[in-house]
């Protein structure tokens, strides 16, 4: 089992998606990101649909969700999503 938190892996999705942003509004502006480890898994038209996507891929393991935007967003639960398990 990781040792990884939750909010770890927000935090560290987070600062690699700062990093990737500017490529990602080139291909995905106002989706949703879906990642995992750092990384872009996938891009989405909803937040429920990338946190659907991160369930069944990614089941019972770390991931955050996070919209393509240059502006700020708060989404909630979206935000600091990170645990997944069965529904």
């Amino acid at each position: 089992m990781s040792s990884r938190t939750q909010q770890q892996e927000v935090d560290e999705n987070y600062e690699a998606f700062k990093t990737l942003l500017p490529k990602l509004m080139n291909t995905d502006a106002n989706r949703f990101a879906l990642m995992h480890n750092r990384k872009v898994l996938a891009c989405f038209d909803t937040g429920r649909d990338a946190t659907l996507a991160g369930r069944t891929l990614l089941r019972g393991k770390l991931f955050s969700v996070q919209q393509v935007t240059n502006r700020a967003v708060d989404l909630g639960h979206f935000s600091y999503f990170g645990t997944v398990g069965a529904v």
